[in-house]
């Protein structure tokens, strides 16, 4: 890739060089010809306005994208992490249940547990 200085170098030697007039010519001209200098300079600047924009929009499309993947990627961990816990969560229920029911039965028939 070029510098931004080639380019802008570049630019200024496509205006500065217009094939088919003659050599020299009036102050009218000159003026034309200073005009299209800063025309040049004024699209360089415009160019590279754009270059920087079109490199800001990159960097966020990626930032966005690596957030996506990042959101993605958090949803199915907490997902699965909170699927484990569903499980032993179950299980802790039923031994609860087990526990309860014992209880009762010890409470209605104490003699069975001495």
């Amino acid at each position: 890739l070029l510098s931004w200085n080639a380019r802008l170098g570049f630019l200024l030697a496509l205006s500065g060089s217009r094939q088919g007039e003659p050599n020299g010519g009036s102050r009218r001209r000159g003026m034309a010809r200073a005009g299209g200098i800063t025309n040049a300079v004024n699209v360089g600047i415009a160019v590279q306005a754009d270059w920087e924009n079109r490199e800001f929009i990159s960097h966020i499309s990626l930032n966005v994208r690596r957030l996506f993947e990042f959101l993605v990627q958090f949803e199915a961990t907490t997902k699965s992490k909170l699927a484990q816990l569903n499980e032993k969560l179950d299980t802790l229920e039923r031994r609860l249940e087990v526990l309860e029911v014992q209880v009762s039965t010890a409470s209605v028939n104490p003699s069975l547990f001495t």
